[in-house]
């Protein structure tokens, strides 16, 4: 209906639209209240107080001239006129009343005008053809321009005004024979001078109210603009916070701000050559390692929907454990969840804490078991003491915790039992009696724990003895598949979707009708009193600045040696016109200034929208992939859905530098470490820097672990369309990968030259299917799953510094793309068995015919 409104509004004539009684349908529907406060209220007031300042005026003169108490007509009059006009104001004077009565009122004010006119018209002394013209072309003019009608109300009212005077005065006088030879030429004067004042007002009326309406659009866009911009500075703060804590959002907000300013990803310049480094180190710890054991057998059996929301429910409620228990999520790594309590700020039941969240962990599962008949467990290590943690390299930021603490609580679940909660002896110390506990036997400690020989300990469950759960396969069906019976379960536990509070946005559309008709005249007033105040400051127009109320206005009346006298009815009407005039100039300039303020103001609000529009989208991004951030910021995004996506031809990388951790110490001389982190920083966002060049715009970086930088290509092409395609083509990414490694290694080599190290890479690529999806309420998180990245994560393992390892398959996929490869043999793979590698000849690009290593 607005926009066939505005279509007919623009296809109607210039005349239709100014003399329409009320704003277009197009206009919002606060323009009626808004117009009310900001120009008929304010005017009204003002007419009906210059009228009785002018009548006490008049009253002073004829006081001071000693012939009041003479002139009993003209005392009268003005007495009278003064009690009808307080009254009126008074009337007027409530601002409800006015909105309600707005017509009425204005017909009494503009009847009191004419009144007022014809009392001073027959007021003694002869009448001639001239009287109280000026006074009649006065009610016309403000019938326009200061009383509250629309264009046709005070059209007409101007045009009964002029004509009200002609006739009378044409009758009165037509029979005088004195009058008679002079009468139509001055009736024709007068008939021109009406005419004029009608088109004057009525052109003044439109031009006001065509501003008015565009400062009033102006006001509104602001407002909108402003709600906007709080809703895009309170999503960036929901995204900021969902991938960093609260201490080091406003740090690197304030860095991502310098990048929007300085450019478009571009980096501020900085004094030194180093990359920022956000890390921290804390004390008094405790790090928390739980993977869920058998998980892998079972997420082959699932559909790409089922995994994704298999794995948002697992770790949502684990999510919500480690709320209940003051525990921060760190990251996701697979089926591995790893949490630390302690962080950001200290707590003296940190380890309490952890215990217990693990303990809570191991029964969720253990329900799970018993609910479903699935055979999964979980497996949780704890360790306590103190971590390095913040942010590294520049793109897909993820907070993380760095130290051989956290290395040990790593090995303390790797060493661990399923179902139990396996801690050290400086998580035991703190527990200070809390839980019993049991000797770890020896035989389930992994080598690095054999290697350090310390004894560690299983937490003895206090609530072992749980009551029964019945199997829901006994009330589905004995037939139904165990991933298909964990989804149903897992299902009960509502976890909370990824970006939920990104999905719905609050608008005047979307708000509760009754909420907004109930704000609706605070939002007005807001409009009309908020921008004179910060803006209309000092100027060379500020000394003029003065109510009319201050002003004695003459107005014709004093009696009748000044109601019959040329020159005084001259002078008086000059004085009447002048400071009228002068008062809606004053308005005219007042709502020129507003005007510009708004838009002003409207272009400042929009650009910093739009800064923080771009705020948002880096944000998302640097959580999401550029063509997934789209799915969660949409208006059409559905809550329920959870963003799933299956590929059947994506490649995946490990790159590693293993010489790190040797490299790694802590001692004073290095901060405990943070020295070693800063070089680290320094790797990993040259290697993030890579990716922002033209030939890696389809390498998407996973994450990090430690030293190890995953990236994945493929994942930007849309579901099935690698199968609409042929294999060569489809796997045509397989090269822009193999480049990027390579890519990486040099980068190393220049990392290494400046920083007098001799660290070397080593590299695991694989190709095949994969599911992407994102998970996790409290830290949304995208990710991959698949056997694809598992056999990829083991090329890296298992491979050779200085090497880039690819299994058979992805041997003949890149033979078929120029590159050369060469046998490495049958090598033992943790999970897989026997598989046959091979090493990529990175010295040979696309030149020669096929390696004949692959046979």
């Amino acid at each position: 209906p607005r926009a066939e409104a505005a279509r007919e509004l623009r296809a109607g004539d210039t005349m239709a639209r100014l003399f329409s009684p009320r704003p277009p349908p197009s206009e919002d529907l606060f323009y009626e209240t808004y117009y009310s406060l900001s120009q008929q209220y304010p005017l009204l007031l003002m007419l009906l107080a210059i009228v009785l300042c002018a009548l006490l005026a008049l009253l002073a003169v004829a006081w001071a001239s000693g012939r009041l108490a003479s002139d009993t007509g003209f005392l009268t009059t003005v007495l009278c006129a003064l009690g009808g006009f307080s009254l009126l104001l008074g009337l007027a004077s409530r601002e409800h009343r006015l909105q309600r009565w707005t017509r009425p009122l204005s017909g009494l004010v503009w009847a009191a005008l004419l009144a007022l006119g014809y009392s001073f018209l027959f007021t003694g002394g002869v009448v001639s053809a001239w009287d109280q013209v000026s006074f009649f072309l006065f009610v016309i003019f403000t019938v326009y321009a200061m009383l509250p009608l629309g264009m046709r109300d005070a059209t007409a009212a101007g045009l009964a005004s002029s004509l009200s005077h002609l006739l009378v005065l044409g009758l009165y006088l037509g029979p005088q024979p004195d009058s008679r030879p002079a009468l139509l030429p001055q009736l024709a004067a007068n008939a021109v001078l009406f005419l004029c004042g009608n088109v004057a007002g009525a052109y003044h009326k439109a031009l006001m109210e065509r501003a008015l309406r565009a400062t009033f659009r102006e006001a509104l866009s602001s407002l909108h603009s402003r709600r906007r911009l709080d809703t895009e500075k309170k999503h960036q703060e929901h995204l900021l916070l969902s991938i960093l804590p609260a201490y080091l959002a406003q740090e690197m907000k304030a860095e991502i701000m310098a990048r929007l300013q300085a450019g478009q990803g571009s980096r501020p310049e900085s004094t030194n050559n180093f990359h920022s480094l956000y890390v921290k180190r804390h004390q008094g710890v405790s790090v928390l390692y739980a993977d869920i054991v058998g998980f892998t057998r079972l997420a082959s059996e699932c559909s790409p929907k089922e995994l994704v929301l298999m794995l948002n429910e697992l770790f949502g409620k684990f999510d919500q454990i480690a709320k209940e228990h003051e525990c921060m999520r760190i990251k996701i790594l697979g089926d591995c969840y790893y949490c630390v309590s302690g962080l950001p700020l200290s707590l003296p039941d940190h380890a309490i804490n952890c215990v217990r969240m693990g303990l809570d962990m191991c029964r969720a599962i253990r329900k799970l078991r018993a609910a479903t008949g699935v055979d999964i467990n979980m497996r949780v290590g704890v360790h306590s003491g103190s971590v390095l943690c913040g942010v590294i390299g520049l793109q897909k930021w993820q907070y993380d915790v760095w130290s051989h603490d956290v290395t040990l609580a790593n090995h303390m679940e790797a060493g661990g039992v399923p179902g139990r909660v396996h801690i050290t002896g400086a998580t035991l110390a703190l527990l200070a009696g809390a839980y019993a506990v049991e000797d770890a036997a020896m035989e389930h400690r992994d080598p690095y724990l054999r290697e350090l020989g310390e004894p560690t300990y299983l937490v003895i469950d206090p609530r072992n003895g749980e009551g029964r759960v019945w199997l829901l396969s006994s009330l589905e069906g004995p037939k139904m598949r165990p991933s298909l019976l964990m989804t149903r379960y897992l299902e009960s536990w509502g976890a909370a979707k990824p970006f939920a509070h990104l999905s719905h946005v609050e608008s005047p559309v979307t708000r509760n009708p009754v909420d907004w008709d109930r704000h609706k005249h605070t939002w007005c007033v807001f409009v009309c009193m908020t921008p004179p105040a910060p803006h209309i400051g000092p100027g060379p127009w500020e000394g003029q600045d003065r109510s009319p109320q201050d002003v004695p206005l003459p107005l014709p009346g004093g009696g009748t040696w000044v109601l019959k006298e040329p020159k005084m009815m001259g002078a008086i009407s000059f004085f009447i016109f002048f400071f009228t005039l002068l008062v809606l100039a004053r308005q005219n300039e007042y709502y020129c200034r507003l005007d510009f303020l708004w838009k002003k103001k409207l272009r400042q609000e929009r650009e910093e929208t739009e800064t923080m529009e771009n705020l948002t989208r880096l944000l998302l991004e640097n959580v999401l992939p550029a063509h997934v951030a789209p799915q969660f910021i949409g208006q059409n995004r559905r809550n329920e859905d959870l963003y799933h996506q299956s590929y059947e031809c994506v490649c995946v990388l490990f790159a590693s530098v293993p010489d790190f951790k040797e490299f790694y110490s802590e001692s004073n001389i290095n901060h405990e470490g943070l020295e070693c982190l800063r070089l680290l920083n320094e790797i990993i966002a040259d290697f993030d820097e890579l990716l922002s060049k033209p030939k890696f715009s389809g390498v998407e970086k996973i994450k990090t672990i430690g030293s190890t930088y995953m990236a994945a290509t493929g994942l930007n092409a849309t579901s099935g369309q690698d199968a609409q395609q042929d294999a060569e083509r489809s796997c045509s990414h397989l090269g822009t990968m193999v480049e990027f490694a390579v890519a990486l290694g040099s980068k190393l080599d220049v990392i290494n030259k400046h920083s007098f190290n001799n660290f070397r890479l080593r590299v695991g690529l694989n190709h095949g299917p994969v599911v992407a999806g994102v998970i996790g309420a409290q830290k949304p998180q995208y990710d991959i799953w698949g056997n694809t990245v598992n056999v990829a994560s083991r090329m890296e393992s298992t491979g050779v510094l200085g090497k880039i390892q690819v299994t058979e398959e992805t041997a003949r996929a890149l033979q078929s793309l120029g590159y050369t490869c060469y046998s490495r043999g049958v090598i033992k793979v943790k999970g897989k068995g026997q598989l046959c590698t091979y090493f990529l000849n990175t010295d040979l690009t696309r030149t020669g015919p096929p390696s004949a290593a692959l046979g």
